[in-house]
C-alpha cells in the first residue's frame, strides 16, 4: 500500500495513519458473493485456459477431485507472484485482449483464483511458462488453512520451480494444470449442463477446425473435453456443448463425382420436420471429388438445450458460413467472413431467380427464402492432392484442376473452382425452392370475401323482410332489434380497427427502423470494443496515466450505450416476441425496469408484488413494450422531483388481479385521464435527449398501453393515487388463482 501522508494542519489536530486490513474469511466470502454457483466457479478457471490463449482444455471429473488441464502460454514465477497470488488484480482489464491471439478476454475482475477456492479444500497448481518450457511451477493451497491465517495478507500459498515432468493438451511443452481435491459440491447432470452453457459459446465448433493449412493458429480455436467415471455426465456435457449446430431446420449434402468425361453432382436436402428432397445434374468434368455437409438455421423460437437466439446468432456471425477443407486442413479464407458463394451479393440485389438451376426447379420467388451467410454452417471436404494427381494431362498444362494458392489460405480462382463453387451453391438455390414450396403449402390464409359489417347489414335487411311479413310477430321485432344493434356494434369495432391499423402502419416503420439501427449498433459496438482494446494496448506500453484516463471514460461510455439495447432485446429474441404464456407478474415488471435502467437514470424503482400473481397469457414483448411505456411516462413525470420516485405493486382484490405503478410525479387528475390514452394526448414537457430516443413525448406511449392490454383482456386506467405518491396507473384482469 502507497505512504499515507499527513498535512502539516492534521498533524496539529492530532491526526495518525492506520492502514486497512481484510480479514482471512474475506477469501470465502468473496468465492461464495463473485462465484456463487459450482459450475460458474469451474467455467471462471475454463475461461482463464482461454485468456491464456490455450487452444485445448481438458477437465477430469472424479468423485473428489477436479483437474483442468490447458495449452495456454502458462505463468512465469514472476506472474504468478503479481497477478495470480494477487486478488482483483487489473492486468486482463487493462490490456483487454490476449497476449498471443488478442482475443477479447473474459475475466476482468482478478477473482477467478477464488473459483477453486470455492471448488475445493486444497489447490495445487502446476505451469510451465511459453518462454520457458523447460522449467515448471508448482503451487499449493490448503484454503482452510489459509481462511483460518487471520489477516488475508498473512494467508499462505506454497511453491517451487523445477524441472518440466508433463506435457500439456494436443503434445505442447506450455501450459496450466490447476488440481482441487475435497470437492465442496457434487456434481450431477443439472450442473454439468450448467457448464455447458457456460462454455459453448467459446469453443469451436468442430475438432479440426484450428488446422489450417497455413501452419499458423486460429485465434477462434478452443476446444473443451470432459472426461469422468461418470460416462452420463460426459453424454450430457457433450450435448450442450453441441447445442446450438442441433438446431439446424435443415441439412444440406452433397458429394461431386468424375467418372471419365462425365461428373455429376447429388444433392439432398433433410428438412428437420421430416421431407426430404433430392436432385441429380450434369457439371463440367473439371474437379474429381468433393463432399458437403451444410445446416441451415431458422434462429427463431426455442431453441435445443435452452440455447438463447441472440446467442445462437452471435455465434454463427463468429463461426458461421462454409468452410472448406483441403485433405483435412482449413483453409482460412473461406467462412462467414467472405461471400465466396455469392450469397449476400443476391440478397443485396434481391434476386429472387437462381442463375444455376434449371428451368423446371425454379420456383416463384424462390431466392427470397436463401439462407443468410449468419445461418449457415457447412463444410466442404476436397484434396488437392488427388486433384493434381487424377487430373488429365492437357488438364495440367492448362492448369484447369482444383489447386492451391501459394498463401495457402484460398484455392486457386481457375474453372475447376468455379466448377465447385456452381454446385455448391446449386444445392443451395434448391434448398431455397424446396423451403418456399414448403412455405406455400403451410401458408392458409385468406382474407375474408366479404366484410363483417356488410354481411350483417345484409342479414339485417332479411330479418326486416320477414317482420314485413310478419309485423305481429313479436320473436321477429325483437329480433329485428337485436341485430340493429349488432350492425352498430360491429360498425364501432371496425372503426376503431380501422384506428388501430392507421397507428400500426407508423409503428411498425418506428420498429424495422429501430431492429435496424440495433443490427447496425451492434456492428459497430463490436468495432468500438476493438478500437477501446488497442488504446488500452496503447496505454499500457506507453505508461501514459492520462491515455489511461482516456480510455477508461470511453471504456464506460461504450458500456452505456451497449446498456441501452437492452430496450430491444424483447423484439430480437424470437421466444419473447412470439412465444405466449402466462408470465408472473414480479418477473416481468422487475426485466422491463432493467432494461430501461438506462433512461430511468436517478429514479429510484421499487416492487410490492406477490411471487403467485400471473399475468394474462401473452408474450414477453407485449408486456416489456405496455411496462416499458408506463415506466417512462412515470420517470418523466418526476423530472422536477428532488427524490424521484416510483413504486410497483402488485394484488388481488376478489376474483381480480392488478397491478399498480405510483409515482411522486407532477400528478394526473384520474377524472379526466381518458383522454391521455388517445393518439398524440400528452401533457408533459420531454427532454429533446428522450424525445430524440423516441420514447416518450409522441403522445403514443399509452395508446400502445391501452391497445396491448384490450388485446389481452386487460383493463387500464389512472385511479386515485394512495397517500405520499402524485398519480397511480393501474392494469387489471381476470384471475381465477
Amino acid at each position: 500500500m502507497a505512504e499515507t501522508h499527513l498535512s502539516d494542519e492534521e498533524s496539529k489536530l492530532g491526526f495518525s495513519t492506520v492502514k486497512f486490513q481484510a480479514d482471512s474469511a474475506l477469501l470465502r466470502e468473496l468465492g461464495e458473493r463473485l462465484v456463487g454457483q459450482p459450475h460458474i466457479a469451474l467455467a471462471e478457471l475454463i475461461k482463464n485456459a482461454y485468456d491464456a490463449d490455450a487452444t485445448m482444455c481438458t477437465i477430469v471429473l472424479d468423485r473428489d477431485e477436479i483437474v483442468v488441464t490447458d495449452n495456454g502460454h502458462g505463468m512465469t514465477e514472476t506472474e504468478f507472484l503479481t497477478h495470480w497470488m494477487t486478488i482483483g488484480t487489473r492486468n486482463k482489464q487493462v490490456r483487454g485482449v490476449s497476449r498471443d491471439f488478442e482475443r477479447n478476454v473474459t475475466g476482468s475482475k482478478g477473482v477467478g483464483r477464488l473459483s477453486a477456492q470455492f471448488l475445493a479444500h486444497k489447490l495445487e497448481i502446476i505451469t510451465v511458462p511459453k518462454e520457458k518450457p523447460t522449467q515448471q511451477l508448482r503451487a499449493r493451497v490448503d484454503w482452510d488453512e489459509a481462511i483460518q491465517a487471520g489477516k488475508l495478507t498473512e494467508a499462505e500459498a506454497l511453491y517451487k520451480l523445477e524441472p518440466r515432468g508433463l506435457s500439456f493438451p494436443g503434445g505442447k511443452p506450455h501450459g496450466t494444470r490447476v488440481i482441487m481435491r475435497g470437492l465442496k459440491q457434487v456434481w450431477g447432470a443439472e450442473e454439468i449442463k450448467d457448464l455447458g452453457r457456460q462454455l459453448w459459446m467459446i469453443q469451436s465448433p468442430i475438432a479440426r477446425y484450428g488446422v489450417l493449412a497455413t501452419e499458423e493458429s486460429d485465434p477462434n480455436d478452443f476446444q473443451v473435453k470432459l472426461s469422468s467415471t461418470q460416462t452420463q455426465l460426459v453424454d450430457t456435457f457433450d450435448r450442450q456443448m453441441r447445442a446450438a449446430l442441433e438446431n439446424y431446420d435443415a441439412v444440406i449434402t452433397g458429394e461431386l463425382k468424375r467418372d471419365g468425361d462425365v461428373a455429376r453432382v447429388h444433392v439432398k436436402i433433410a428438412f428437420r420436420a421430416g421431407k426430404t428432397y433430392s436432385e441429380s445434374f450434369e457439371v463440367p468434368p473439371l474437379v474429381d471429388a468433393a463432399r458437403w455437409h451444410i445446416r441451415v438455421f431458422k434462429l427463431q423460437g426455442r431453441q435445443f438445450e435452452g440455447v438463447k437466439v441472440g446467442d445462437a446468432r452471435d455465434y454463427l456471425e463468429k463461426f458461421g458460413g462454409i468452410q472448406v477443407y483441403d485433405a483435412g486442413f482449413r483453409l482460412p479464407y473461406y467462412g462467414v467472413q467472405q461471400d465466396w458463394l455469392g450469397v449476400e451479393f443476391d440478397h443485396s440485389h434481391r434476386r429472387n431467380k437462381s442463375a444455376l438451376l434449371p428451368d423446371r426447379l425454379h420456383v416463384r420467388r424462390a431466392l427470397n427464402d436463401l439462407p443468410t451467410q449468419g445461418r449457415l454452417f457447412g463444410i466442404v471436404q476436397i484434396d488437392t492432392g488427388r486433384e493434381g494427381r487424377s487430373a488429365a494431362e492437357q488438364e495440367k498444362d492448362s492448369g484447369e484442376f482444383l489447386k492451391i494458392q501459394v498463401t495457402r489460405d484460398r484455392l486457386v480462382s481457375n474453372n475447376a473452382y468455379t466448377t465447385l463453387r456452381n454446385a455448391v451453391r446449386w444445392s443451395l438455390d434448391y434448398y431455397a425452392t424446396r423451403e418456399r414450396l414448403r412455405e406455400e403449402q403451410n401458408l392458409d390464409l385468406r382474407r375474408p370475401e366479404e366484410a363483417s359489417t356488410d354481411k350483417v347489414s345484409r342479414i339485417s335487411d332479411l330479418v326486416t323482410d320477414v317482420r314485413r311479413a310478419y309485423p305481429d310477430d313479436d320473436s321477429i321485432v325483437e329480433l329485428e332489434r337485436e341485430f340493429g344493434g349488432l350492425a352498430q356494434t360491429v360498425a364501432q369495432e371496425r372503426e376503431a380497427d380501422d384506428a388501430a391499423r392507421s397507428l400500426l402502419g407508423p409503428l411498425a416503420s418506428a420498429g424495422m427502423a429501430a431492429l435496424a439501427l440495433e443490427h447496425e449498433s451492434r456492428k459497430e459496438m463490436r468495432i468500438a470494443r476493438g478500437l477501446l482494446r488497442k488504446l488500452r494496448v496503447v496505454a499500457t506500453d506507453s505508461g501514459d496515466g492520462r491515455v489511461a484516463e482516456i480510455a477508461d471514460q470511453v471504456g464506460a461510455w461504450v458500456d452505456r450505450l451497449e446498456s441501452t439495447r437492452k430496450l430491444f432485446a424483447p423484439l430480437l429474441d424470437p421466444d419473447d416476441r412470439d412465444h405466449v404464456e402466462a408470465l408472473t407478474l414480479g418477473h416481468v415488471v422487475r426485466q422491463v425496469a432493467d432494461n430501461v435502467a438506462p433512461l430511468v437514470v436517478g429514479v429510484d424503482i421499487s416492487f410490492e408484488i406477490p411471487a403467485d400473481i400471473f399475468l394474462p397469457a401473452a408474450t414477453f414483448a407485449e408486456w416489456n413494450s405496455l411496462f416499458q411505456n408506463v415506466f417512462i411516462n412515470a420517470a418523466n413525470a418526476t423530472l422536477d422531483r428532488d427524490v424521484r420516485r416510483i413504486r410497483c405493486v402488485g394484488g388481488r382484490t376478489g376474483r381480480a388481479a392488478w397491478v399498480r405503478v405510483d409515482d411522486n410525479g407532477a400528478g394526473v387528475d384520474p377524472e379526466k385521464s381518458l383522454h391521455l390514452f388517445e393518439p398524440f394526448k400528452r401533457e408533459l414537457t420531454i427532454s429533446e435527449e428522450r424525445r430524440a430516443l423516441g420514447l416518450g413525448g409522441m403522445g403514443l406511449g399509452l395508446t400502445i398501453v391501452r391497445m396491448i392490454a384490450e388485446q389481452r383482456r386487460a383493463k387500464v386506467s389512472f385511479i386515485e393515487p394512495a397517500a405520499g405518491w402524485s398519480t397511480s396507473f393501474q392494469m387489471s384482469w381476470s384471475s381465477n388463482q
